[in-house]
């Protein structure tokens, strides 16, 4: 501002009247700072600009029946108009902050700096121009940072606003020095010819330059606003340039000069153009974000309108998730960072790749000639992705899954698009993992039939339609019931009785799986309190049930509410309930099993460590899988497993059940190797719990009595 003010006393002290105009003019009509003009004699504005009423919350009329005193501070206006008199009188300038009153009451700080324009034949002051600067913000900053902040955003305005006159007759241009080396021109105080101030233009910019200013001119239009960049010779950082400046015209009519304000607005930009870039990309890889993706994806849709095809590949990385919960969110954002790096390494500089969200990616594959290309850069991926990765000095192994459609062969929008990509995903990831697949029309119809099924799911538990079906176990040596596994069924309005399996894993994939468990365990204990008091009920609980930490909490109370003895219900689980998180789960169990119920391993031998299991955690029941039960009595291989298993849940103090008995063989088979318990279709089918009572008649009254399955 001191450079300013100096230029503007320069121009004041000189003989070029035309000149003063033109500069404070200029002034006028900027929207940098308030600008206004006072007449000393009646202590009134005589102008103001509109920059200045925005800022005092007041009309241009108002503010010309006021005064600088009238709309200050009272306890501000006391205490600096010594000063302002002695400095305006003496030296003709003063420069200081000072809060302003708006109409409102509110309060803005100001920083003004005012000249005399005009003296009386003895000296004395007259009219006065002053510039105004709201400071308000910068005085609610940090107080500890605040004369730092407040002397930098000075020095960033004082620096880089600047006045600058063009003379067209002669075709030179007048910069104050502290311009020059932002507008990367020559040091010094004479003119520069214009020629070479555009040669500084960079060369993308220079071109727009000059026909802005020849149009400008043949048009004689009044004023002109140029935007460009330089090259700042010492540093060779780019500037960004705003240049607005008003004619002055000859005789003819025709501009002979211009006068106006160059402002360097370098900061500005930057800041527009790294919020732009945050806009439009992920922060973590930097590659372009669901938002900048639907963009690119739209211009290809676009130019595959006029014949250009291109393939839309989607990506999920597969076993990222075991990565987090094992190794750590910071590993995996590693691991992001580089599989990115490494799908970025196998495309073309026309492709385009995108993180969607997680660890989900998308690759536009452009100018697509065959659609056999798609399925080599699938390949690729896929192979380059299997590669295991070092991070931290641990191997690191994943792998991708890939749907792909192509365009426009697939779709011609980019939500069908993206949808028929995502269908062909999900049969990759379906199929096995680490495979691609391309979209078919089939697989649309599978969705849409699945999508049927999650609404129909949905509305299942508030329309009743999920039951309950029961298979009694019983004693091996007695053949008598001693409970009976709960079974959910759903008898759906249009395709009937469903079985588990059918709509199960959706539960869990859309996250109903939590209030379908905990309807069950309420529904069986309301059932099993009818039965006979020596007769429990079993039900099997899911990995994702024992995720939450209201389970042991919801069992208390399904049992407290329905009145069964928690010595009659049993809690079932397999052991991929042990592999999320054993820590946890085994935890979980041992409050479980405080409460007084029973716990069951199910499917015994299926898995990989059931054998440690049953050393960490005292079961009290092991149930034997159907695939050893089958073959009893044919198998010498499943007899010796069997009964391996009864000697070892004997040692333990674990009662052992058989699941899938459907001959006598097999049960006598069982009782010969000390099978305590037996499951299976030689006893009862699963069937619903109205029929629970005929079905105990029938196995008490006459317990050789075998119920075939239907």
């Amino acid at each position: 501002m001191k450079q300013l003010w100096r230029k503007l006393n320069t121009l004041f002290a000189g003989n070029r009247p035309a000149d003063h105009a033109a500069a404070i003019e200029a002034l006028f009509v900027t929207d940098i700072a308030g600008i206004a003009k006072a007449d000393f004699r009646t202590g009134k504005f005589t102008r103001v600009n509109s920059r200045l009423c925005k800022m005092l919350g007041r009309s241009e009329k108002e503010l010309l029946t006021l005064g600088p005193q009238d709309v200050q501070h009272p306890e501000d206006s006391s205490r600096i108009m010594p000063d302002f008199i002695k400095a305006m009188i003496e030296h003709g300038r003063w420069e200081g902050q000072v809060r302003q009153v708006l109409p409102d009451g509110g309060i803005v700080w100001a920083l003004i700096s005012a000249t005399v324009t005009s003296r009386d034949e003895n000296g004395t002051p007259l009219r006065s121009i002053g510039i105004i600067i709201d400071m308000t913000e910068a005085r609610r900053a940090d107080e500890e940072a605040r004369e730092y902040a407040e002397a930098l955003r000075l020095g960033q305005m004082v620096g880089r606003i600047g006045t600058v006159r063009r003379d067209l007759v002669k075709g030179v241009i007048h910069v104050e020095p502290a311009m020059r080396e932002i507008m990367a021109l020559p040091q010094g105080d004479g003119p520069i010819p214009t020629t070479e101030w555009m040669e500084r233009i960079v060369a993308e910019d220079r071109r727009r330059v000059v026909e802005q200013m020849r149009d400008a001119y043949e048009s004689n239009a009044p004023e002109i606003s140029l935007d460009y960049r330089t090259r700042c010779p010492r540093t060779g950082r780019l500037r960004y340039i705003e240049l607005r400046a008003r004619y002055q015209f000859g005789p003819d009519g025709k501009a002979i000069s211009s006068t106006g304000v160059a402002i360097d607005v370098t900061e500005r930009r930057e800041v527009e153009q790294r919020l732009a870039h945050a806009a439009h990309h992920d922060s973590l890889t930097n590659l372009p974000n669901r938002t900048l993706f639907r963009l690119r994806l739209d211009e290809a849709l676009a130019r595959a309108r006029r014949g250009i095809g291109f393939a839309l590949l989607c990506l999920d990385l597969d076993r990222f998730k075991e990565v987090n919960d094992t190794l750590g969110h910071p590993i995996g954002d590693r691991l992001l960072v580089a599989a990115a790096d490494r799908l970025k390494a196998e495309l073309r500089e026309t492709d385009t790749l995108a993180r969607l969200g997680g660890d989900e990616f998308a690759i536009i594959q452009s100018f697509l000639l065959q659609p056999e290309e798609a399925a080599a850069l699938a390949r690729r991926l896929i192979e380059t992705l299997s590669r295991p990765f070092i991070i931290d000095e641990q191997h690191v192994i994943v792998g991708v899954s890939i749907g792909i459609a192509l365009a426009p062969q697939d779709s011609g929008d980019s939500e069908s698009l993206l949808s028929a990509a995502d269908m062909a995903l999900y049969r990759a990831k379906s199929d096995g993992r680490g495979m691609w697949r391309y979209f078919e029309q089939a697989m649309n119809q599978r969705m849409q039939e699945r999508r049927e099924l999650e609404l129909d799911l949905r509305r299942a538990l508030s329309d009743d339609q999920l039951e309950l079906f029961y298979q009694p176990i019983v004693d091996v040596a007695s053949r008598r019931v001693k409970s009976f596994e709960a079974l959910l069924r759903w008898r759906h309005p249009q395709r009937g009785l469903l079985s588990p399996d059918l709509f199960i894993p959706l539960a869990e994939e859309i996250g109903l799986i939590a209030p379908l468990g905990e309807w069950v365990l309420r529904q069986a204990c309301a059932d099993a309190v009818r039965w006979p008091e020596e007769i429990g009920v079993a039900v099997n609980f899911s990995p994702v049930q024992f995720q939450s930490r209201s389970l042991v909490k919801q069992i208390a109370s399904a049992l407290r509410k329905s009145g069964l003895l928690p010595r009659r219900f049993e809690v079932e689980i397999t052991e991929s309930v042990l592999i999320k998180d054993k820590d946890a789960t085994l935890a979980t169990l041992g409050a479980i099993k405080a409460l007084g119920v029973r716990i069951a391993m199910d499917d015994f031998g299926t898995g990989y460590s059931s054998l440690s299991y049953l050393q960490t955690f005292p079961f009290d029941k092991v149930k034997i899988d159907r695939s050893f039960t089958c073959n009893l009595d044919q198998s010498r291989k499943s007899n010796a497993i069997v009964k391996a298993v009864v000697s070892l849940c004997d040692g333990l103090d674990m009662a052992v059940l058989a699941e899938g008995v459907e001959t006598e063989a097999q049960l006598e088979a069982l009782r010969r190797e000390g099978c305590s318990q037996a499951q299976g279709f030689l006893f009862s089918r699963p069937v619903a719990a109205r029929e629970l009572p005929a079905l105990l008649q029938k196995l008490q009254e006459s317990p050789a009595l075998t119920i075939a399955a239907e």
